[in-house]
């Protein structure tokens, strides 16, 4: 395992603090996704693609929560990688799998969202469960084919001081690791990104569309209304997840490509501990946007509070029906109503 740099001297208060925040960050991550995984599993009306694809979020962000941010936090507190140099690389592999599967599987969420979003009676046609599970598939083939690459040659995976962590090797000297590199930059950022970029452009043109009163015909206010609040929640995932990362991102860029000087230790610091927290980010979007989710989240910790809730919808329901049917009925029997069916009768 090769030395990216000295380990740098960090103060106590700061340790403290970044122990504290990855701390709450790891339990954030296991909780939220644990459940967002029951919860889809036990509500059938989130068994469609796109929740498929969440689900497929989830367990990379488990991968953080479980194994690389554990070893993290032992050693922002020890200063030091105290696990040897098999368990480094392992650290580095879980790290860059997780990230490439976490960006695959938003694009793949952005692809889905477009053909939902300008091709809703055709939906279920281009986007089918066979096709959805091939998707996840190729992700984790593409995220894990990126990850081992470095042990097999192709590029390097470094011990980084002012982090206390292993990584891929950003700035590596030889042609395999500057190759290595720039070619994770463009496959595994570069064009994920741009896909979302050009997808989300198109559903705002739809959106736009939508708002000046070209309704397609066939849905109904309250699919269009769901449709619309599913962009905008995925929207909200992706803006998270560019927020988080892109202090990462624009670290390993200047490694990549700046000989002159390196960056100050805490903003590299910084970076990593931002692009963690989003693994705990997307199950509380979730929750707070999505009302079938928040219904299974319910169901699953207040299952009898929620079965009143649901009879006493339906009785709702059956009254509403009941006074609805009343009132045609009154209107039937009416002195007009009955003159006109005299007439017409008549005639």
């Amino acid at each position: 395992m090769v030395n990216d740099s000295q380990d740098s001297l960090v103060p106590t208060t700061e340790v403290a603090i970044s122990a504290a925040f990855l701390c709450v960050v790891n339990i954030g991550i296991i909780i939220g996704n644990f459940l967002a995984l029951i919860v889809v599993w036990r509500t059938s009306k989130l068994h469609e693609p796109n929740y498929f694809f969440l689900c497929n979020l989830s367990v990379a962000d488990l991968l953080v929560g479980m194994i690389y941010c554990p070893l993290l936090m032992a050693s922002v507190i020890k200063q030091s990688w105290v696990f040897g140099n098999p368990l480094c690389r392992a650290h580095s592999v879980i790290v860059s799998a997780s990230l490439n599967a976490s960006l695959m599987n938003l694009c793949a969420i952005s692809v889905d969202r477009y053909f939902f979003i300008t091709r809703p009676l055709r939906y279920t046609e281009i986007v089918t469960p066979r096709r959805t599970f091939i998707t996840i598939a190729l992700v984790w083939f593409h995220s894990i084919f990126w990850a081992i690459a470095p042990i097999f040659g192709w590029g390097q995976l470094v011990y980084e001081g002012s982090t206390a962590t292993c990584k891929p090797n950003w700035n590596g000297e030889g042609l395999g690791d500057k190759s290595y590199a720039l070619s994770l930059g463009l496959v595994c950022f570069l064009v994920p990104v741009l896909i979302m970029i050009l997808a989300y452009s198109m559903i705002y043109k739809a959106a736009r569309k939508q708002l000046q009163n070209m309704q397609i015909p066939g849905l109904t206010k309250e699919q269009s209304m769901r449709r619309n609040k599913a962009t905008k929640t995925v929207l909200i995932i992706i803006g998270m997840f560019c927020l988080c990362w892109s202090v990462y991102t624009l670290v390993s860029v200047w490694k990549l490509f700046a000989v002159l000087s390196d960056l100050p230790p805490r903003l590299v610091r910084i970076g990593l501990y931002l692009a963690v927290s989003n693994s705990c980010m997307n199950f509380y979007v979730y929750a707070i946007r999505d009302k079938v989710f928040r219904k299974g989240l319910r169901n699953l910790f207040f299952p009898h509070r929620s079965f009143y809730h649901e009879q006493k919808n339906r009785s709702n329901e059956l009254s509403r029906t009941a006074r609805t049917m009343q009132k045609q009925s009154l209107a039937v029997d009416s002195p007009a109503s009955r003159k006109t069916f005299t007439l017409q009768t008549t005639v």
